[in-house]
């Protein structure tokens, strides 16, 4: 069993409270402890299901009524000048920032999502449980996914190219599931997160904290490759996974 100061430190990281040096605390003990660390995926799977599927509440009508005729009141108000000169700065500052934001939104995705991959593909490794279903059989890990996802993806065996198959996962991707085969290259594993078309902004290889992550598109699916390979190892694997795949 774990401590409870263990689990109020996993609520605490999963609720956004803590600092960067609680954070660092946190991710020392889940290196120390596969057992604390397998709690930790298992309660952020289901933190990431939860936030996804339970609506948020809302205020009933009359409520919102009353707050909506206080805010904005019948008869109108003179506002002084120097009162309208700083809201106008104000809304001037909000759209500005808007805008940039606009600007950057796209690029703060793809960052969180690459953060996302590699948490996934870090926890799998310290829980001792990279795969929910074991097997190099490409015949047996489709059928599973099959039966998981209306849209599987496609399940190819690469040992004969020094990749073989290990298995696959599911993971919780903002608030959805989502299918990542899992191949091996020697000592080493590749998580494989297949999403639909849309979430890769620039494909190529990147290196984040000591992991190498590589994105590519094939028709209607971006896949994501996560694996503490050299990045050019990385990209030999999709080169052999795109074969395979056109191959048929």
């Amino acid at each position: 069993m774990n401590s409870g100061d263990d689990m109020l430190l996993i609520h605490a990281a999963l609720d956004g409270e803590l600092d960067a040096a609680g954070m660092l605390q946190l991710e020392r003990r889940l290196a120390q402890d596969p057992a604390l660390a397998a709690d930790y995926g298992r309660m952020r799977a289901l933190h990431e299901v939860i936030r996804g599927t339970i609506a948020k509440p809302m205020a009933p009508a009359a409520l919102r009524q009353r707050v909506s005729r206080l805010a904005h009141p019948s008869e109108p108000r003179v506002t002084p000048a120097w009162r309208a000169m700083a809201a106008s700065a104000v809304l001037a500052a909000g759209l500005a920032s808007v805008t940039t934001w606009l600007a950057t939104s796209s690029t703060q995705e793809t960052a969180s999502l690459t953060q996302t991959l590699i948490a996934d593909h870090k926890r799998g490794l310290l829980s001792g449980q990279p795969v929910d279903i074991a097997s190099s059989d490409r015949h047996t890990v489709k059928p599973w996914f099959d039966s998981h996802f209306a849209l599987a993806p496609q399940v190819v065996d690469l040992g004969t190219e020094g990749f073989p198959l290990a298995g696959g996962r599911i993971e919780v991707i903002g608030g959805q599931p989502v299918p990542t085969l899992v191949y091996r290259r020697r000592e080493h594993l590749i998580s494989l997160t297949a999403l639909p078309a849309g979430t890769l902004r620039s494909p190529g290889t990147q290196t984040v904290e000591g992991y190498s992550i590589l994105g590519w598109r094939m028709g209607e699916t971006d896949y994501w490759a996560v694996s503490n390979l050299d990045p050019s190892e990385l990209e030999k694997f999709r080169q052999a996974f795109e074969t395979a795949i056109k191959g048929g």
